[in-house]
């Protein structure tokens, strides 16, 4: 099992402060362009290693037209003993019109773009403290682990008059995670909201 030292942790969480106030300071200027996006998603992650669902937080900001980071925080509902939390920084380049040419149509508001990133997940399996214990007695060693995630990703503007939706974007990705101790592909479908 890999153990991270500590002050490996100490600049994770330091890189990691920088990221959400440079989010944070961007934010004012971002509302006047909207170039900046917020939102949740429900994830399905399958593999023979490991399978779980989890509930993702996702921020995404516009450096240029077509290209866009987009960090996230997953938080996976437990299964059986084990927890985990995932870390993912990812790069999307944009395609706005590949969808309209694949379908020989005039529609707008669909846009494909590729993910690349990395991808840090802490996870932690429950061990018995004592054959006399009760199933909830269980300590939990977390561990964290470093890897990569790569896929492609859909973005549909929904199409309605209703002021609270008119900047709601329904999104579709997949992704195959490569990360120390699992690998797997992963299903995401969410709301993100464009400032």
């Amino acid at each position: 099992m890999f153990h991270v030292k500590p002050k490996i942790m100490e600049l994770f969480r330091k890189v990691f402060l920088i990221y959400v106030l440079m989010f944070l300071s961007y934010f004012c200027y971002a509302q006047k362009r909207k170039v900046f996006s917020a939102g949740i998603s429900t994830d399905c992650g399958f593999g023979k290693e490991l399978n779980n669902f989890s509930s993702t937080a996702k921020l995404r900001y516009y450096l240029f037209d077509n290209f866009r980071i987009a960090p996230s925080f997953s938080f996976y509902f437990p299964k059986e003993d084990s927890r985990m939390n995932a870390f993912a920084f990812n790069f999307h380049y944009l395609f706005p019109g590949l969808a309209a040419d694949i379908f020989l149509s005039d529609r707008k508001g669909i846009v494909f773009y590729p993910v690349a990133g990395f991808y840090i997940a802490n996870a932690a399996k429950g061990k018995r403290v004592c054959s006399t214990c009760s199933t909830n007695a269980v300590a939990s060693n977390y561990s964290y682990y470093f890897g990569f995630d790569f896929g492609a990703g859909l973005d549909y503007d929904l199409p309605t008059s209703a002021p609270v939706w008119q900047d709601m974007t329904a999104n579709f990705e997949i992704q195959y995670q490569a990360v120390e101790n699992y690998r797997r592909p992963q299903l995401s479908l969410g709301l993100i909201y464009n400032f």
